[in-house]
């Protein structure tokens, strides 16, 4: 059965520095991200498989980011061990970023 797999890209704002890739943020609202970016979803149309990609602003991206921690559940911080450190270093990759790309990967989970 095939599964997805979201990660998102941190593109610096200098030249030269390396990206940041991320699983996609466990705070982001993942239905709400692709309604409100619906209309810049790209088909990266592989032939395989169904993948899609989007690109933000870096301040698309922080607005973004905000928006989401204000409506993430507290109950939900506290089951969560690591989520306020990957919070801060998503915060701190945004700060310093040209660009934000999301993909959404289709893969077939027996294949891994």
């Amino acid at each position: 059965m095939p599964a997805r797999v979201e990660t998102i890209q941190i593109v610096p704002k200098k030249s030269g520095q390396l990206s940041l890739i991320l699983r996609f943020p466990y705070w982001w609202n993942r239905a709400a991200f692709l309604k409100k970016f619906r209309e810049r979803e790209l088909d990266l149309e592989n032939p395989i498989d169904f993948n899609l990609a989007w690109l933000l602003s870096a301040v698309e991206a922080i607005l973004w980011d905000e928006q989401c921690k204000k409506q993430f559940p507290d109950s939900e911080i506290g089951a969560h061990p690591t989520i306020l450190s990957e919070m801060s270093q998503l915060t701190d990759a945004l700060k310093h970023a040209r660009w934000v790309i999301v993909e959404s990967n289709e893969w077939e989970s027996g294949l891994n």
